[in-house]
């Protein structure tokens, strides 16, 4: 089982590593397109939002296929969505304002979504940092606690998508109903387990 979920976790690596490897294909091969520095920006945003909400449906597919190996993939979906995100915070600095922060600055007085998207990898850096078994130990409860943020994050996200999208609706769509599904079916499952409980309770 240990050889089966090593294998299966190398293949997850290199199918997370493939849009960076072929969005630097593009860039080296130059057909990157005629605005590169906005192809680099979206399409890092894109990668690390999608890997985020892989990173939420995790503990759904255990609850829907009762099989726990899935637990076992968060930990990588999760800091490979930290780092496809920095990413994108780093190439909107370095490739759309050409790292003059006057851009910067008049970018986020422009466009106040930026601040929303601060804002979700700001809150994402310590789940980040305290992502190892080691901050788990001894962290205790607080950690359950503070990994709860990823719900505030992905709603961030979600809100920085809308924004950003203005009028095109499919990608905002997509992403809010996954993200109500998602977590109505840790809503339904935390209420099944209550009404299991209390009937325990009573018999």
């Amino acid at each position: 089982m240990k050889s089966k979920l090593l294998v299966a976790k190398i293949c997850a690596q290199c199918l997370l590593a493939t849009p960076l490897l072929w969005l630097l294909f593009l860039i080296f091969s130059q057909n990157i397109g005629p605005d590169p520095a906005e192809k680099i920006v979206r399409d890092l945003g894109f990668a690390g939002a999608c890997i985020l909400w892989l990173t939420l449906a995790m503990t759904p597919f255990k609850i829907l296929t009762g099989k726990g190996y899935w637990i076992a993939f968060r930990r990588l979906l999760g800091l490979w969505s930290f780092a496809y995100l920095s990413l994108h915070m780093l190439a909107f600095v370095v490739f759309w304002a050409g790292l003059n922060w006057g851009i910067v600055l008049e970018e986020l007085i422009r466009r106040p979504y930026i601040y929303v998207g601060f804002a979700a990898w700001v809150l994402l850096l310590p789940l980040a940092i305290t992502s190892t078994r080691k901050a788990r130990r001894s962290m205790g409860q607080s950690w359950q606690k503070l990994h709860c943020l990823i719900y505030v994050i992905a709603g961030l996200g979600l809100l920085h998508i809308i924004w950003f999208s203005k009028l095109e609706y499919t990608q905002p769509m997509v992403f809010g109903g996954l993200l109500i599904l998602l977590l109505g079916i840790r809503i339904w499952h935390g209420r099944r387990r209550l009404l299991v409980a209390n009937n325990r309770g009573v018999s």
